[in-house]
C-alpha cells in the first residue's frame, strides 16, 4: 500500500477539518498581527488528534462548544476598531446610577468601590483585599474548565454525570454565543473606561493613550484587561454569568455543601467585578439572565446527546 493510500485510509475527516482549522486560525492571527504566544499551543492538538483518532474524536466533539467560543471570542480583537463609534458609554452609567446609586451615596457602586480600594492601596489591608479579588476575578479561567473537566471524566463511566456534563456544556455554548452576539450588536463601555475618560466615546487615539493603572488596581487584573480581545464587551458580564450557571448545575446535584460553595463563589465573583471597577451591577444581572435562559434552552438541543441517552 502506498503512503498516500495509507494516509487516506487512516486520517479521518474530522482530523483534516481540525488541522486545517488550526492552520487557518494561526495564519489569520499572523496576517493580522494579532498572534499571541498562547496561540501556538494550538499546534499541540494536531499530534494528539492524529495519534488518538477515536478518543480524540469524542474529546473534540465534547469540548468543541468551549473551544469554538474561545476561538471566536479571541477574534473579537479584529472587530473592536469597527465597533468604536457604536459603543454606549453614558446610558449604562446613568441606568446604573439610577438603579444602584443608593448603595454608594449617589455614585455608581463600581466607582465608589474603586475609590475605597484606592484609599487603602498602599496599606497591607488594601493589598490583601486587592489580591484576593484579583485572584477571584482571574479564577474563572481555570475554575470553569476544571469543574467541567471533572464532570466530563466522571461522565465517562456514570450516565448521570454524562447528562450533567452535556447540559452544562450546551448551556455554556448557548450563553457564550448569546454574549458574543450582544457584544457585537450593543458594545458597552465598562466603568473603568468612564473613570479614565468620562463620557467620551472610545477612539483609536484614546485607546492608544489609555493608562489602565489610573482606573484599576493590581498588576494581574491590568494585564488581563490589557490583553482582552474586546474592551467594550461589558454587557453581559460572563464573569457574572458563569457562577450562575454553576449554581444551576449544583442545584441538580442537590448537595447543600456544593450549592453553598457555588453560591459563595458566585457572590465573591460578583463582588470582585464591581470592586475592581470592571462591571456595573446591571452587567451582572444581564449575565445572570442569559445564563438562566441558556440553561432552560440547553435540554432542547440534540448536539452531544447521543452518548447521554
Amino acid at each position: 500500500m502506498s503512503s498516500s493510500a495509507f494516509i487516506r485510509n487512516k486520517v479521518q475527516t474530522w482530523q483534516l477539518v481540525l488541522c486545517t482549522g488550526i492552520f487557518a486560525y494561526l495564519a489569520l492571527a499572523v496576517a493580522t498581527h494579532t498572534a499571541r504566544t498562547y496561540h501556538w499551543f494550538l499546534l499541540a492538538t494536531i499530534p494528539a488528534a492524529l495519534l488518538a483518532p477515536e478518543r480524540g474524536r469524542q474529546f473534540f466533539l465534547d469540548w468543541s462548544p468551549l473551544i469554538a467560543f474561545w476561538l471566536v471570542y479571541d477574534r473579537l480583537r479584529l472587530l473592536q476598531p469597527l465597533l468604536l463609534d457604536r459603543v454606549s458609554v453614558e446610558s449604562p452609567f446613568l441606568v446604573e446610577r439610577w438603579a444602584f446609586g443608593w448603595l454608594a451615596g449617589g455614585d455608581v457602586p463600581a466607582h465608589a468601590a474603586r475609590a475605597w480600594l484606592a484609599t487603602y492601596s498602599g496599606q497591607p489591608f488594601g493589598l490583601i483585599v486587592s489580591w484576593a479579588f484579583q485572584l477571584i476575578y482571574f479564577s474563572h479561567i481555570f475554575a470553569v474548565p476544571l469543574l467541567i473537566s471533572l464532570l466530563w471524566i466522571r461522565g465517562r463511566s456514570r450516565v448521570k454525570d454524562r447528562e450533567r456534563f452535556v447540559r452544562h456544556m450546551l448551556a455554556f455554548a448557548v450563553m457564550s454565543f448569546m454574549a458574543i452576539l450582544l457584544y457585537v450588536l450593543l458594545p458597552v463601555a465598562p466603568p473603568w473606561w468612564v473613570s479614565l475618560h468620562g463620557m467620551a466615546k472610545p477612539t483609536q487615539a484614546l485607546i492608544a493613550q489609555t493608562d489602565m493603572t489610573a482606573a484599576m488596581d493590581g498588576k494581574l487584573i491590568q494585564g488581563m484587561i490589557k490583553n482582552a480581545a474586546q474592551w467594550f464587551a461589558a454587557v453581559p458580564s460572563l464573569h457574572g454569568a458563569y457562577p450562575v450557571l454553576l449554581v444551576l448545575l449544583a442545584l441538580r446535584d442537590r448537595s447543600r455543601l456544593i450549592i453553598a460553595l457555588m453560591i459563595l463563589y458566585g457572590g465573591a465573583m460578583w463582588a470582585a467585578t464591581v470592586i475592581l471597577n470592571q462591571h456595573y451591577i446591571i452587567d451582572l444581572i444581564v449575565g445572570a439572565i442569559i445564563a438562566i435562559a441558556a440553561w432552560l434552552v440547553a435540554p432542547r438541543i440534540k448536539y452531544l446527546r447521543a452518548d447521554a441517552d
